[in-house]
């Protein structure tokens, strides 16, 4: 699933690509992907901006804001008109000069969304936490963060209403970097793993973006030093990286950096340590 430093690579390029074109028409191949009900035509209306808020990119027009999320497997084409629609292509939108924004699905699980809003309801639509980059994101802010709720700290980084964008490959990255457990409880934090927290939760995210800048939105991520890296090495000690189910996904760390030696326990066979 992209996150947020594929997303932001994505807003970045679409910012470049489509920001001033007039939308000719919008057109719903397949009708799963239109969430709301939406019966007005976006006939002339121009892309002010695209910008992203958590894992949502947001194309901004006159009077309304696309939202699209691209859940597990979508993806999002910037492609010159004489390009044949893939049957993989759920919705189009058409810019008068003849080029098109193709947003497509692989696979048949059709989660990927798009939203049509009116401008002034955006924030009705958008139910997600502090932007991690954002000045606003400060270390005091984690701390308050931290204490609201009693969580694993790889559950409480992937919730979205928290703190947006982050996901679980990500997670696993910040985790390895600060040197926490997977599972350790936001409630047994003190000041000085805050503070790792919150400086690998930016630098990590800084790195990655700069990572897939330089070689594309890709599902492989080869770049990740602990995230499916499992039976590898730890950059860091050399340790082999161990992973365990959770939570509906594989997380990914190091015994010795991050659990002191401690092997956790697999979620679908027993409880976690902590």
């Amino acid at each position: 699933m992209p996150e947020l430093p594929e997303l932001e690579v994505i807003k970045n390029n679409l910012r470049r690509q489509i920001t001033g074109k007039t939308v000719r028409a919008l057109t719903i191949i397949k009708p799963y992907v239109l969430k709301n009900y939406f019966k007005d035509d976006l006939h002339d209306d121009i892309v002010a901006d695209v910008q992203r808020r958590g894992k949502y990119i947001l194309i901004f027009l006159k009077e309304y804001v696309m939202l699209i999320h691209l859940m597990l497997r979508g993806t999002l084409g910037f492609v010159l008109p004489s390009q044949r629609v893939k049957k993989s292509v759920a919705a189009v939108v058409h810019f008068k000069d003849g080029t098109v924004l193709e947003l497509a699905e692989r696979g048949h699980k059709k989660r990927v969304s798009l939203y049509v809003v009116p401008r002034r309801k955006l924030d009705a639509h958008l139910n997600v936490g502090v932007e991690p980059l954002d000045l606003s994101f400060t270390q005091k802010r984690l701390s308050q963060l931290l204490s609201k709720e009693p969580k694993r700290l790889k559950s409480f980084l992937r919730d979205q209403r928290t703190i947006a964008g982050i996901g679980n490959a990500y997670a696993d990255e910040i985790l390895w970097s600060s040197r926490l457990s997977p599972f350790k409880m936001t409630a047994n934090m003190d000041s000085r793993e805050t503070k790792r927290l919150y400086t690998a939760i930016k630098d990590v995210l800084v790195w990655a973006i700069d990572e897939v800048e330089k070689r594309g939105v890709s599902d492989t991520r080869e770049f990740l030093r602990v995230h499916d890296k499992k039976n590898k090495p730890c950059p860091r000690c050399q340790t082999r990286i161990l992973s365990v189910h959770s939570s509906g996904s594989e997380t990914y760390y190091c015994p010795n950096c991050q659990t002191h030696g401690r092997k956790l326990k697999d979620g679908r066979m027993s409880k976690f340590y902590r």
